[in-house]
Order: structure tokens, then C-alpha cells, then sequence
């Protein structure tokens, strides 16, 4: 009798377990679309399909295809197409958080992404305005704009000419870049470019020094990497991308023009 007790508790507490895992994994399917503070304009996020496949929203660069879930943590696997190449690619993200209507991802300490679910896509509006977003908030100052360049190494090619203007208010950290990279001779000796922009945020210290001010970009297409630069000014130099200076002797520096 005691024994029969026994296995009928442990058959529930299986089932209950089973049952949760399942609602788990139902919650993640739907389209999720990137909450975008700096710029609502800005349609782009994924869709989770419940057999395990996946769809790219707005990102033309970057086709998910696949995504599971596990240990806490939100595994998505697609292709990133750029520069004349496509590579496959898999982006482990942790689950910060959870909700029947929105998500909240991770990736250690470098950045959070907010999504929200929704029922249909919309459509992404044409000939966006980058500064429509970037709302006057009282005490905040004029808008500036600020550009750097430089040529900075570059392993595939002879260098890269980095053009990045900068846009925020006067007394605020935050604010959205244009970034626009040259890549000389990379295509049959030919000059190859591409542009995006994206958000800019102000971190305090790097890894060698807590007080440095680091300018950080993270672009609205997840195809690009986030750029990190301490900023003195009139100049930004490139961190890596645990935002340690790069040990060289050659050039990372950005000028202001």
C-alpha cells in the first residue's frame, strides 16, 4: 500500500514537471518583436515557431532558422549573410525573463534585449528618420552631432576607414550613431562599404581603468558587432570586446572631425 502511495506521488510530481516544461516551451512561441528606446521606429525581432524553427523579423542580414531552449537559456542558429559571404552562426542567449507577452535576453554582462509579443508583424515604415526617436527631455541641452574617422587595421584587407556620427542631446549619455566602414581593396581590389546605425550608450570604466568613459554601439542589426571605444574627447580608441585596450602598435584611434 505504502509503496503504491509512493509511486502515484512520484508519477504527479513527474507529470506536473513534464507539464510545466511543456507551458514553458509554449510561451516562447510567437513573434517577438525588439523594444527600441532609441528608435520606435525600428521594426525587428524573431519568430519561434512550435516545431522548432525560426524566422528573421527586419533583419535582412541575419536569417535565423532554428531555436531551442535549455538550462535557462534561449539558443537561436541561422545564417549571417555579409560582405559577400554567408556563415552560419549560433547565438546562446540567457533567459533573463519571461512572460505570456514579453522577453528579456541576455548575454553576461554586455547587453539586454526586451521583446514584446505580438499577434501580427507590422509593417516596417520606409524612409525612417534615425533621429525621430530621440526625444527632447527638459534640461537635456541641444542636439549635437559629433563625427569621428579613422582607418584602423584590418586582418582581410589593407585597412578599414571607420565614418561614425554621433547624435545625442548635450547632457545626455545616450543616444543613436551612423556608422559607415570601408573596406579597401576587399573585393577583387575594389573598396567595399556597408552602413548601419544603432543605439549609443555612455558605460563607466573599462577593464584596466573604473573611471574611463566608454562609448558603446550596438547596432539595431544584430548582424554587426557591438563596438566599444574609450572616449578622451576629440578622440575615440577601440576596446575590445571584454572593453580592454587592444594590445598594438598600430593605429585604433578615431579622430574628431
Amino acid at each position: 500500500m505504502k509503496k503504491s502511495m509512493i509511486l502515484a506521488v512520484a508519477s504527479c510530481i513527474l507529470a506536473s514537471c513534464h507539464t510545466a516544461t511543456q507551458r514553458q516551451e509554449n510561451e516562447f512561441v510567437g513573434n517577438w518583436l525588439e523594444v527600441m528606446p532609441a528608435n520606435s521606429q525600428f521594426v525587428q525581432g524573431v519568430t519561434l515557431n512550435a516545431d522548432g524553427t525560426a524566422s528573421s523579423i527586419g533583419m535582412a542580414t541575419l536569417k535565423y532558422e532554428s531555436w531551442s531552449q535549455k538550462d535557462g537559456k534561449l539558443v537561436l542558429a541561422g545564417k549571417s549573410i555579409g560582405n559577400g559571404q554567408t556563415i552560419d552562426f549560433t547565438d546562446t542567449l540567457e533567459i533573463v525573463e519571461l512572460t505570456a507577452d514579453s522577453m528579456k535576453l541576455g548575454k553576461g554582462g554586455m547587453y539586454r534585449i526586451d521583446y514584446y509579443k505580438v499577434a501580427e508583424i507590422p509593417q516596417a515604415k520606409e524612409n525612417v528618420n534615425l533621429l525621430d526617436s530621440l526625444k527632447k527631455v527638459e534640461g537635456t541641452g541641444e542636439l549635437q552631432t559629433r563625427v569621428y574617422r579613422g582607418t584602423l587595421p584590418a586582418a582581410s584587407c589593407p585597412g578599414i576607414v571607420y565614418d561614425i556620427t554621433l547624435y545625442n542631446y548635450e547632457h545626455s549619455g545616450d543616444g543613436v550613431f551612423r556608422a559607415s566602414l570601408t573596406y579597401l581593396e576587399a573585393e577583387n581590389g575594389k573598396d567595399s562599404r556597408i552602413e548601419f546605425c544603432g543605439r549609443q550608450y555612455t558605460l563607466r570604466g573599462n577593464a584596466v581603468d573604473k573611471n574611463a568613459t566608454v562609448l558603446q554601439f550596438v547596432p539595431f542589426d544584430k548582424e554587426e558587432d557591438t563596438m566599444n571605444f574609450l572616449y578622451e574627447g576629440n578622440k575615440l580608441t577601440m576596446l575590445d570586446r571584454e572593453l580592454k585596450p587592444i594590445e598594438s602598435k598600430l593605429n585604433y584611434t578615431l579622430q574628431l572631425q
